[in-house]
């Protein structure tokens, strides 16, 4: 894959609340979920910026990540940190959850040849399997729909651009939609698991087990 020009902010800035702890500092099969993550980052780009807490800044130390920055009250927040540490050179930049250690390096590729393609942002969609019913009633059309996931890749211009104004979203690729950037979906893994509880981490280990 070529790199060049490429950016990663890996965001694992969270309180792991859900997970009882700092769930990327656990260990996965040798190491822990924050080294994984950024290790297929830096294999996919030209530099990466690692956004942690500030009390685990020092975890970040041997991630061998171009910069560290503290994370902010909010996700998107915790997203404007790390891209005030991309140079302003960088073409492409793309946003990862540390929770998705598992994404591919294939994964990277695609999203990024998608931007290379022509899109402002471009996001990997798993298919959904299960049944999925509105609140209020009725079932919503489940092959219509996709689970979101990361790495997400954006034109750099156009995610500064969205992030300006100090917006939030769950995800960056709503902010670049809402400015009027076109998004493109490209094949999501199913391994490519977020981990939110401990359940999770015990899936993940089975998944590098079977690898």
């Amino acid at each position: 894959m070529d790199g060049r020009g490429v950016w990663t902010v890996v965001v694992a800035a969270g309180s792991g609340t859900r997970f009882g702890g700092p769930k990327q500092l656990e260990d996965l099969g040798g190491q822990t979920v924050l080294a994984r993550s950024l290790a297929t980052a830096r294999d996919a780009s030209q530099g990466v910026v690692v956004v942690l807490p500030a009390e685990l800044l020092d975890a970040g130390a041997a991630t061998g990540a171009d910069a560290i920055v503290s994370g902010g009250a909010t996700r998107s927040a915790s997203v404007r940190s790390g891209l005030a540490a991309v140079p302003d050179a960088a073409e492409i930049v793309l946003v990862h959850d540390a929770a998705r250690p598992l994404a591919s390096l294939g994964l990277y590729d695609a999203v990024v040849a998608a931007v290379r393609g022509g899109a402002d942002a471009a996001l990997p969609g798993a298919p959904i399997h299960d049944t999925v019913r509105h609140r209020d009633g009725g079932v919503l059309d489940r092959d219509a729909l996709v689970a979101v996931q990361t790495p997400q890749g954006f034109r750099a211009a156009a995610l500064r651009a969205a992030h300006a104004p100090g917006g939030e979203a769950t995800d960056d690729v709503a902010l670049v939609e809402a400015a009027g950037g076109r998004v493109v979906v490209v094949p999501g893994d199913e391994r490519n698991l977020k981990i939110t509880h401990p359940s999770d981490l015990v899936v993940a280990r089975a998944l590098l087990d079977l690898s």
